[in-house]
């Protein structure tokens, strides 16, 4: 089993929190999101795994330390001009295991990594099956235990929940994906989130959900989803 993380992103919505570092670097209370996500990645009793991989863009020179605790560093350059499909794109390039991807700017709660961790051989994304739902959230359909399609255009009614950017991937399912990714790109949809590559392919794989059951996580994109983060990490999940 090997592991991604996307930190590839400016994170402007963030204004001067990022002005100077990534937003995976911002602080939780005395550890950053990636290192905090590195540690429960690396500290998971169930498996082992053989590689972990950040690909960075933005700021990717304060990301070099992290080459000290073993994780291998992916640059992408076009991190202002294409969307984070093109970061996880570039893996194709590392990855030969069945991995576990995370989106660098997701604070969750230790017991949503052990729930993939420990779901059977496939494919599987972490959805939160309890928020209630707007527009911004990249939502899925549901159907027979099977993702028929993300989007944030979904309608929030129709919607069976929101993926909120942890999953595990088959090899061979991801091979699929990344060939899709590569026609996508080479036709100039690059501005795209990579959910909506897999859109593509969820009639060639069988992407299942893993539900969060109301455990806590935060996707931090705001000042003020930071704050609700560091609460979130000082009153929840420190341990």
């Amino acid at each position: 089993m090997e592991a991604i993380i996307l930190a590839a992103g400016v994170g402007s919505r963030l204004g001067n929190l990022t002005k100077t570092k990534p937003k995976p670097l911002l602080d939780l209370g005395g550890i950053t999101i990636l290192e905090y996500q590195i540690n429960q990645l690396v500290n998971i009793a169930e498996i082992e795994l053989s590689r972990i991989f950040v690909v960075g863009g933005y700021k990717v020179e304060t990301l070099m330390h992290l080459e000290k605790m073993g994780v291998n560093l992916i640059f992408n350059p076009k991190y202002r001009e294409y969307n984070n499909i093109y970061s996880f794109y570039l893996a194709k390039e590392y990855l030969e295991e069945d991995f576990i991807l995370l989106n660098g700017d997701t604070v969750f709660h230790p017991k949503i990594l052990e729930k993939i961790i420990k779901a059977r051989r496939g494919t599987h994304f972490i959805i939160d099956n309890v928020k209630q739902l707007g527009e911004e959230e990249m939502k899925v359909l549901i159907e027979n235990n099977r993702i028929q399609k993300f989007g944030k255009d979904i309608d929030p009614k129709s919607a069976n929940g929101e993926y909120i950017g942890i999953a595990k991937f088959d090899i061979n399912d991801a091979r699929i994906i990344f060939n899709k990714m590569r026609e996508l790109i080479k036709s100039g949809k690059t501005g795209i989130w990579y959910e909506l590559a897999i859109n593509y392919v969820l009639d060639k794989i069988i992407a299942k959900p893993i539900y969060t059951d109301g455990l806590p996580w935060i996707e931090v994109d705001t000042p003020n989803e930071y704050e609700m983060a560091k609460k979130l990490f000082r009153e929840v999940i420190h341990i």
